[in-house]
């Protein structure tokens, strides 16, 4: 790690690969309600230990030290299973005097850090396993290198966002040279303009402070941090973006639940049809699924047999299985966002898995739009198959999978040209294609859905095509 003027050039480069999570308290507010303690409590299906181990494991950590306390069997049992789980090293040491305070437990933690972390200039990061992060929040800590022996906490200006404001630990900011310089913490300081949101990045400098202040008698974190601003050691990183709770009570977990879930309003590319009709129901049927052990990709396949099944209803003669096919196309078409909200939600995202989605609505578009086809073909002959819906079917298919196929090469490019809101003011993807099919199956008007199919969908790869070469010529 090179060094300059006594500050880490490659930090923001390297992120730190090594963390300290606190969580030897007993939680009381919370544990009164729930029975047990804090860090195995369930959020959305995974407790807040794993919440926080998948967390740090996204920042790239590999090695967590974690302070144990209250019922320190039973928590170290669950890290042991969070570990042999998700592939992580962690190792737990057992705080004595936890009940002193928070600074306590940080003190013996870090402590064993430091026998497996010798470099006295290394960084690692602290947080508390109550604490909630949206990944911008770590972001601004790592947007300028970290002097040696310093200490940044990341600050929330955004007072008016608190959940509980009064419980809030207070931070009163200086900015000097570029760098947001901590002048005081604590929950009943003056002049203060942001609050501690639980997220540190550190140096063994902490380590010193914490020394200093239990020898003095005190054994909180705020109390190492105001010993750090004393020699202009603690700095603060402001957050832009993102949001972060701590859960210690059962209205702040209710709260949590409900930011993670609103988390999975949308993607960027969503089209009108999932952003203001799929996305609100698999969101509510991902909140049910969360609390039990089912993998992204077993969504992935449920949807897909689905899919396969609505199509064999639909190239049934009569409506009544047609409209029934078309309904379940559309319940389909909803499960099919529930594996990626799963996935995000339980940090269980996949290169594979979303591989395997994406192919799968592929074969599982084929099957909808064939399956309206057959309906519409043996329908309009009454002997036979009519050649025209056949064709139409065709077209649809082949302009449903050019769509699908020039999407993100589409998207891509012209964000990068135009701007993300280029790319929103017009989406036509899977969910509308979903949508006409279920219309024209419960309109029993199957040989129209698949005309306006096939019309909009090589409609809109061709206006992709003039669009996109418009904006290279004028690059």
């Amino acid at each position: 790690m090179q060094e300059k003027n006594g500050v880490s050039q490659a930090l923001s480069q390297n992120p730190p690969r090594h963390a300290v999570l606190l969580a030897a308290g007993a939680g009381s507010r919370l544990r009164a309600a729930a029975g047990r303690p804090k860090p195995l409590t369930p959020v959305l299906g995974l407790t807040l230990a794993e919440r926080a181990v998948l967390f740090f494991r996204s920042l790239g950590v590999e090695h967590i030290t974690v302070a144990v306390g209250y019922r320190a069997a039973e928590v170290q049992s669950h890290f042991r299973q969070i570990a042999q789980r998700h592939g992580v090293v962690v190792d737990c040491v057992e705080v004595p005097d936890w009940e002193r305070g928070n600074g306590e437990s940080a003190r013996v933690a870090i402590r064993r850090l430091r026998e497996h972390l010798p470099d006295a200039g290394a960084r690692f990061w602290l947080a508390m396993t109550d604490h909630l992060f949206h990944g911008a929040v770590a972001q601004a800590l790592l947007q300028r290198p970290l002097p040696d022996g310093a200490v940044r906490l990341a600050v929330d200006y955004r007072l008016d966002r608190l959940f509980d404001p009064q419980d809030a630990t207070r931070v009163r900011l200086h900015k000097r040279d570029g760098e947001l310089h901590i002048l005081d913490i604590g929950k009943d300081i003056f002049g203060w303009q942001a609050v501690d949101t639980g997220l540190f990045l550190c140096t063994f400098g902490l380590l010193e402070a914490l020394e200093e202040a239990a020898a003095a008698g005190q054994h909180g974190l705020s109390d190492a941090m105001r010993l750090l601003a004393q020699r202009h050691k603690a700095l603060a990183g402001r957050i832009e973006g993102g949001w972060w709770l701590d859960v210690d009570t059962p209205e702040a977990l209710q709260e949590a639940e409900r930011r993670l879930l609103a988390q999975e309003r949308g993607k960027a590319h969503d089209g009108p049809i999932s952003r203001h009709i799929n996305r609100p129901l698999s969101r509510l049927i991902s909140r049910f699924l969360s609390r039990w052990p089912i993998t992204p990709n077993q969504i992935t396949l449920f949807s897909f047999a689905l899919a396969l099944f609505a199509a064999w209803l639909m190239a049934q003669p009569g409506w009544l299985w047609l409209a029934l096919g078309g309904l379940l196309a559309q319940v389909s078409s909803i499960i099919d966002g529930c594996d990626g909200e799963i996935a995000r939600l339980k940090y269980q995202r996949s290169e594979f898995g979303g591989w395997l989605d994406a192919v799968l609505d592929r074969y599982a578009d084929a099957a909808l739009l064939f399956g309206l086809a057959w309906h519409a073909a043996a329908a309009t002959s009454g002997n036979g198959l009519d050649g025209t819906a056949m064709l139409w079917g065709f077209l649809a298919i082949i302009g449903s999978f050019v769509n699908s196929y020039t999407a993100d090469k589409y998207d891509g490019l012209m964000r990068q040209r135009l701007g993300a809101a280029a790319v929103q003011r017009f989406r036509l993807g899977r969910d509308v294609r979903v949508f006409l099919i279920m219309l024209g199956a419960l309109l029993n008007m199957p040989l129209l859905a698949l005309a306006i199919i096939a019309i909009i969908m090589n409609a809109e790869v061709l206006r992709r095509i003039l669009l996109f070469r418009r904006a290279a010529a004028s690059g």
